[in-house]
């Protein structure tokens, strides 16, 4: 069974003190929105750099990774003051879509140890590569990365969503290497496929994204569900059953 970790931000406030309490929370750098919420209401926390916006934003401008330069003072310092507390961690940076050398040298910036960070190995790159980061920290996350078009300069349609036929190929050849003992892995976006493979943990942004399209329910009694009439019932609903398809 994966722990689910619920993406941010989530509107209006009034929902998340409602619905998050007890659940597990993923707040990004790049939109910290719930930051202080996420500190008073959720016991388990994971910390995000901000990169794959960066990267949807080079998708988008045809490019295969993002370029641009980065200095990482600042969100270290912000990691710093979080990721140290009971029940935290977080994602170190990386560059989704850049060539394993690049990452590799990201990696021997980070300054915090093996426990608190996890490297993130993107699935486009060699499985051998996974088996090191995994020797080399506590916890490693997955990042699908579908094939690059080099004519049409974008991601592969097909390959674009977790689940798709091609990542269950590359699952397939991680799963027959890691064998019958995983380590620790966090599925990034990995709701879908939650249940499919004995992550640790996996996150997604359904809830926030979606969760107000089940407001309805908060005015519906559901005898089966254990779910009566209440304000933001309909979105607890919604999370509940997003962490059972994850099980």
């Amino acid at each position: 069974m994966a722990f689910v970790y619920h993406g941010t931000p989530m509107t209006p406030k009034a929902a998340f003190k409602a619905v998050m309490p007890a659940r597990g929370v993923c707040i990004s750098y790049g939109t910290p929105t719930d930051d202080q919420r996420a500190l008073e209401h959720c016991p388990f926390r994971m910390y995000d750099n901000g990169e794959f916006k960066a990267w949807n934003k080079a998708k988008k401008d045809g490019l295969e990774w993002d370029e641009a330069p980065r200095d990482h003072t600042k969100l270290y310092a912000w990691y710093e003051q979080r990721i140290f507390q009971p029940g935290c961690w977080g994602v170190i940076p990386d560059r989704p879509g850049a060539p394993t050398q690049f990452n590799d040298g990201l990696l021997n910036d980070w300054p915090f140890g093996r426990s608190v960070g996890a490297p993130l190995f993107h699935m486009n790159g060699s499985t051998d590569r996974l088996l090191k980061l995994c020797d080399r920290f506590d916890r490693v996350c997955l990042g699908w990365v579908g094939g690059f078009d080099e004519v049409a300069k974008r991601i592969k349609p097909e390959e674009e969503d977790v689940g798709c036929p091609a990542y269950r190929a590359k699952m397939d050849e991680i799963a027959k290497a890691l064998g019958n003992r995983w380590p620790p892995i966090h599925m990034l976006r990995g709701i879908l496929v939650g249940g499919d493979y004995p992550f640790l943990s996996v996150d997604a942004t359904s809830l926030a994204q979606n969760g107000h399209r089940h407001d309805w329910r908060d005015h519906q009694a559901c005898m089966f569900e254990g779910y009566g009439p209440g304000k933001w019932n309909g979105r607890k609903w919604y999370a509940d059953n997003l962490e059972a398809m994850a099980a």
